[in-house]
């Protein structure tokens, strides 16, 4: 997919750099704004040890506190599935 939008606009960099520049204003306006960012989770979901992107609120000493949206049996299982698979990755397995 990513291929197709390089394609079609040339670059996908600029979405990236908005991305950043959102966050950088979050943190130095301490706005605690709701963005989705990876975190480091501790204990959310069940889940510890591994960094995932989920809705957080964001402010002057970066994320402050990550929010658990309610998820149906299906998304929690996808969503340790991600969890698990990452770990994975940085484990070497």
């Amino acid at each position: 997919m990513s291929y197709s939008i390089i394609d079609l606009k040339g670059a996908t960099y600029y979405a990236v750099a908005l991305a950043v520049r959102r966050i950088v204003e979050a943190i130095h306006r301490d706005e605690h704004s709701i963005l989705t960012v990876s975190s480091l989770l501790n204990g959310q979901y069940g889940l510890t040890d591994v960094c995932l992107s989920l809705p957080a609120i964001v402010g002057a000493r970066g994320v402050e506190q990550v929010l658990e949206v309610a998820l149906n049996e299906s998304e929690r299982e996808l969503l340790i599935a991600s969890a698990r698979a990452i770990r994975g990755a940085l484990d070497g397995k």
